[in-house]
């Protein structure tokens, strides 16, 4: 069996929001941070062009290395990607709002996510990921090895799995580099708007958003979390 570790959660407490980190307490307080992002201070580029530097080393089907990464700092690029998120998100946070009423614990991730809804277009600098093929792209590609049909399955696990690994190490980049971010995907439900804001050719598809900011408050702690004992099978389910 594997081991069994007691309160798991209870061991890992706060690490500083910024500044030098261990491994683990990168893996375990690294978070989307939606409230705490500061929406007045500036954020030099170049740090974004460095955590993504370093993101770019995430794992990716074939290292074909599909993505390409938009960083929007225009103020009225940033207005525009925000009024996209904010109309798909009416009905997600609506839903939220009837879930956090019937179970409270979740009440603070759905008011974290009103927050950024509502002040999206301040945050300073909003990164969008994309891939230089479409989902039917990579589809085709499988069926033409002559897998079974249908190939949906790994066709899209191949396709966005080359792509998010790297949001994430970017998210872990960014907090090396003295900033936080939060990662969404709403915003997709207007893809075609959100595609004439940022210029993107037609071959060109969107896989999420980071809005990227430096943080506010001094230390950021482990996320609740199911126990592991909750998730965890070995050897079957």
């Amino acid at each position: 069996m594997l081991e069994k570790k007691e309160s798991a959660h209870e061991e890992r407490g706060a690490a500083p929001a910024t500044g030098p980190l261990s491994a683990e307490a990168l893996l375990t307080t690294t978070r989307s941070v939606r409230r705490r992002l500061d929406l007045e201070r500036p954020v030099d580029v170049r740090l974004v062009r460095e955590a993504l530097s370093m993101a770019l080393q995430a794992p990716n089907g074939s290292n074909d290395q599909p993505w390409h990464w938009i960083v929007v700092t225009d103020a009225a690029r940033r207005r525009r990607l925000a009024e996209c998120y904010r109309r798909a998100a009416g009905p997600y946070l609506e839903a939220m709002a009837a879930q956090a009423a019937e179970e409270p614990d979740r009440r603070g991730v759905w008011q974290a996510s009103v927050h950024l809804a509502e002040h999206l277009h301040r945050v300073p600098v909003l990164v969008v990921p994309c891939l230089s093929a479409s989902p039917a792209d990579f589809e085709a590609r499988f069926a033409a090895l002559g897998l079974p049909s249908p190939v949906g399955h790994v066709a899209h696990s191949v396709y966005y799995g080359s792509v998010w690994p790297a949001m994430w190490s970017l998210m872990l980049a960014l907090r090396l580099c003295g900033l936080a971010s939060a990662v969404t995907a709403l915003h997709l439900a207007h893809a075609r708007e959100a595609a004439e804001v940022l210029q993107l050719p037609d071959h060109v598809t969107q896989s999420g958003l980071l809005a990227v900011a430096h943080p506010t408050g001094d230390s950021f702690r482990p996320a609740p979390r199911k126990e592991i004992d909750e998730v965890l099978h070995q050897n079957v389910w």
